[in-house]
């Protein structure tokens, strides 16, 4: 039995990441086919050298010369959003690890095997962590395979592999944070609700945040602000951030086993 749960949960959703990386592969493709437009990077970035300071901020942060670079148009025009696609997975992902299937009557018979409670939720884990990596790579593969066939100059590989990677700790943060969420509220649609709004409101949190530095307090407490790709792009990973989500995640998923195996299982 050792396995079978994470094993199954990889079965039934392997297709599904492919799809998912697919849709977000196509903004990648999309985004280095605009890179190698020169005319209209140029106008780009007369633009952003037009823009208010805090615009900017809202941007992604970055300086109007980096902003204007082919890598800081994939910052702003691909990593800038991305972690939103992962992040809306990784939602359906907890949802899918107690909510979804005790909802539905599933979770009662599944714990009626010889199955311990606690390899319900670290399997279920394992295996969608695993699956959210997998589609931040096949994405990632797409967007390679993309600046080698367009590219007229060539892209620092390298930075581009630090800013999928970056992507993980917060997916995975949001993944933790859902099925957390899940099991101390039972209900599927309620913790649909708190999970989806979780992940909107700290990204608009991060917009505002960086728009200025009075608000920069408040932008402490979205997670978003601790992904920062197009800094990440620029400069390459911030450990501290990395760990941080990593750990927090760590935490939540320990929580998540704790209250999952000293409830009642809804009917």
């Amino acid at each position: 039995m050792n396995g079978v749960i994470f094993k199954e949960t990889l079965r039934r959703n392997w297709r599904g990441m492919l799809i998912w990386a697919g849709i977000i592969g196509l903004d990648a493709v999309y985004s280095v086919y605009l890179v190698q437009n020169s005319e209209l990077l140029q106008k780009y970035s007369e633009i952003l050298k037009s823009m208010p300071s805090f615009i900017m901020g809202m941007v992604g942060g970055a300086d109007a010369q980096f902003a204007a670079s082919p890598e800081g148009f994939l910052g702003i025009g691909y990593y800038g959003w991305v972690l939103l696609g992962i992040a809306a997975y990784a939602v359906v992902a907890g949802l899918n690890i107690t909510a979804n299937e005790e909802d539905r009557g599933i979770m009662d018979v599944m714990l009626s095997m010889p199955v311990p409670r606690w390899r319900v939720i670290v399997e279920k884990f394992a295996a969608y962590a695993l699956l959210i990596i997998g589609m931040a790579l096949s994405a990632h593969l797409i967007l390679v395979a993309s600046t080698v066939i367009w590219a007229s100059k060539p892209f620092n590989q390298g930075r581009l592999l630090e800013s999928t990677l970056n992507m993980l700790p917060a997916a995975l943060f949001v993944l933790a944070f859902t099925a957390l969420i899940s099991v101390i509220l039972r209900r599927r649609s309620t913790a649909t609700s708190i999970a989806a709004g979780f992940v909107a409101i700290s990204y608009l949190i991060d917009v505002v945040g960086r728009s200025a530095q009075s608000a920069d307090v408040l932008r402490r407490v979205s997670f978003y602000s601790y992904y920062d790709g197009v800094t990440v792009l620029q400069y390459g990973l911030q450990w501290g951030n990395v760990l941080g989500l990593l750990g927090l995640a760590v935490l939540m998923v320990i929580g998540t086993v704790f209250l999952f195996q000293r409830r009642d299982i809804g009917l």
